[in-house]
């Protein structure tokens, strides 16, 4: 006791040191204790199972759509149109027009007289004066080149091939021959002779008209041009949709916007 009494201040700087060695000691394992904890909770937070959001409700959202598909028209009968005002429109000498069911006017006023099939028609002529060879012509309404619509005759034997078709067989009599023709550019396989001939639909034209300016079109092809309402515009389709039914397509060159008339003779 004497000796503490006498050196307490050197045991306790010894305790002291003696506390701060075991601390140093101790501190890396503290410090890697403690990343592990840190790096278990930010796993778990990052990986915690996520709960699903609820669907999303979207009744609103399609209601209103439907209601815009169908909007209320509410016509009090002629000449009212309190909430369905008829729109009016510019004609080329600036004048404007009221639009009424009869005196429409621009590319929505033209209408289709009429469509008109384009064949491509192959025929036969004759047997070729040494018997072995076969007089056949063809027509090509649908070409854009009007040189290359012309008839066009030439004499083929069997197995002979060119541009337009490949002669395969000939049955029948001699003089009254079925041919079995090979169309080259669709590979489709037909039967030819003098009674029945081949024709095979490959363009449509229209004839179209323009009651505000008496104007008439015959027979306007895709890419044709045709001029009313003071502007210019162009056949850019003719499209059938159903039988007998066809979507005629004009582009107006002054803005590019494209009209499309509908042609139903049965209605």
């Amino acid at each position: 006791m004497d000796f503490i009494k006498k050196h307490y201040e050197k045991v306790l700087l010894g305790v002291v040191l003696l506390s701060l060695a075991v601390a140093v000691v101790a501190l890396p394992f503290y410090i890697g204790k403690q990343k592990e904890e840190l790096a278990d909770k930010i796993a778990r937070k990052l990986h915690a199972p996520v709960k699903p959001l609820p669907p999303l409700d979207e009744r609103r959202f399609t209601n209103v759509l439907q209601r815009l598909a169908k909007p209320a028209e509410l016509n009090f009968g002629k000449p009212h149109n309190l909430f369905n005002p008829v729109p009016w429109q510019r004609r080329a000498d600036g004048s404007l027009i009221k639009l009424q069911e009869g005196n429409e006017v621009g590319p929505d006023a033209a209408k289709v007289n009429k469509v008109n099939p384009l064949y491509t028609a192959i025929r036969f002529e004759s047997v070729g004066p040494s018997g072995s060879n076969y007089l056949i012509s063809v027509t090509r309404d649908a070409d854009p080149n009007p040189k290359l619509r012309r008839k066009k005759s030439f004499y083929v034997e069997i197995g002979g091939k060119n541009d337009l078709v490949w002669l395969t067989a000939v049955k029948g009599a001699a003089d009254k021959p079925e041919l079995q023709v090979t169309l080259t550019d669709t590979g489709a396989k037909v039967s030819v002779s003098a009674e029945h001939p081949c024709q095979r639909v490959d363009g449509y034209s229209v004839d179209l008209r323009y009651d505000p300016e008496k104007g008439v079109w015959p027979a306007r092809r895709i890419g044709d041009k045709v001029v009313f309402a003071g502007d210019e515009f162009t056949v850019t389709a003719i499209n059938p949709v159903a039988t007998n039914q066809f979507e005629v397509v004009l582009s107006a060159k002054s803005t590019g916007k494209k009209t499309t008339i509908k042609y139903n003779p049965e209605l």
